[in-house]
């Protein structure tokens, strides 16, 4: 697991943030005033109004024409709404129950909007303080959840932002340039596009879960970059929450919070002619607290490391082999033989090992993480470990 915050400089996080957000709060506050215009709207209708005054009011207040999805959300029976059945908006027992009363359901949106940048901007892994603040002001506008889906919509609006639009997910993916999954580092999830045509991007996984959290499901810090594997088939439709797991963008010293070692099985496998051998990943939790390392115990349930992480064998073996015919210097042999090249160790060592050295760079290829903790693990290199 590769901490985000100790991969990229606060300052490219930071203008991320800014961009996404000033973009993002845009689009919400729009879609906030169309249902203080459709509540209003309800609230002054009388019997007598005529229907195509109702669907010009209605209307005024939406940029596109898919207000009739927007619509139908209040209603009981959401399917069975069409814009040709805009007299249903005189007719308030068709309702949800909770959007009855428009004068409640207007004062909770209004809310809101004045606390749009606020949520919006909420960091929740970085101040346990804000996660109170977020739950309590959730419970303040709980007559509108069943609206906050198409008001922070990522399926149907961000997630399909086209390139030519200020920002979106290829914008937001390519600003961070995370080439790994921080989750496995063992995939890469590169940003690609072709002029204006969209060829690959990672996924952005909600943290926590826009289901359950949809007031969220927008928000800069709770968007993931991950592969596919992680973030569709692993985590899936597992229920995270920060009381229970570790977010990407939360603390984790050096990526060191979870530790890959090995063992041999037998003979040959200790000297690096055999990948008969078991990886192991050994969670460092109890140095930082007993609840660091029950999150860790689920994230290695959850992301499988000890299986996924036993696929690559054959790298360990050829990590132990190097050490076995250098005796223990093959880094300094490489420095010593290419004189004239002036290698530093972080050189010698890309060289070596084909990754990088630095933890900061870790990100950067998949691996790197494995690579390193077993040259420390088998004396290669000289760390002290936690």
């Amino acid at each position: 697991m590769i901490s985000i915050r100790g991969s990229i400089p606060d300052k490219i996080i930071n203008e991320a943030f800014e961009t996404h957000t000033n973009f993002v709060i845009k689009e919400v506050n729009i879609r906030i005033d169309f249902y203080i215009n459709l509540f209003e709207t309800i609230k002054n209708i009388k019997k007598n109004t005529k229907v195509t005054i109702i669907e010009e009011k209605v209307k005024k207040h939406i940029h596109h024409t898919q207000y009739e999805s927007f619509i139908k959300i209040i209603y009981i029976k959401e399917k069975s709404f069409t814009k040709k059945k805009y007299s249903w908006l005189k007719k308030s027992n068709l309702f949800k129950d909770e959007l009855r009363d428009c004068n409640k359901v207007i004062h909770q949106l209004k809310l809101l909007k004045k606390c749009t940048k606020y949520i919006i901007s909420l960091d929740l892994s970085s101040n346990e303080n804000n996660l109170k603040i977020y739950l309590k002001f959730r419970n303040r506008i709980n007559l509108i959840k069943c609206l906050l889906s198409k008001i922070f919509d990522y399926d149907n609006w961000f997630n399909i932002l086209d390139l030519n639009k200020d920002w979106g997910p290829y914008q937001l993916t390519t600003k961070l340039d995370l080439k790994t999954c921080c989750y496995c580092n063992n995939n890469y999830t590169f940003s690609i596009t072709e002029g204006q045509k969209k060829v690959m991007r990672p996924d952005l996984d909600h943290f926590l879960p826009k289901s359950e959290h949809p007031l969220l499901a927008l928000s800069f810090y709770n968007l993931i970059p991950s592969c596919k594997i992680c973030n569709q088939t692993l985590k899936h439709d597992v229920s995270f929450n920060y009381e229970d797991y570790i977010s990407p963008y939360e603390n984790n010293p050096n990526h060191n919070y979870l530790q890959f070692d090995y063992y041999p099985k037998d003979y040959e496998a200790s000297i690096g002619n055999s990948d008969k051998l078991y990886i192991i990943t050994k969670n460092n939790g109890l140095v930082y607290g007993q609840e660091i390392f029950n999150k860790l115990k689920n994230h290695q349930k959850v992301f499988k490391y000890d299986i996924v992480y036993n696929l690559h064998t054959d790298i360990v073996r050829d990590i132990i082999k190097k050490r076995v015919i250098s005796n223990d210097k093959y880094i300094e042999t490489l420095i010593k033989t290419f004189p004239t090249a002036n290698l530093s160790i972080e050189q010698a060592y890309q060289i070596a090992y084909g990754n990088y050295y630095n933890e900061k760079d870790f990100i950067k290829r998949p691996l790197s993480k494995l690579t390193k903790d077993i040259a420390i693990s088998i004396g290669i290199i000289k760390i002290k470990k936690p």
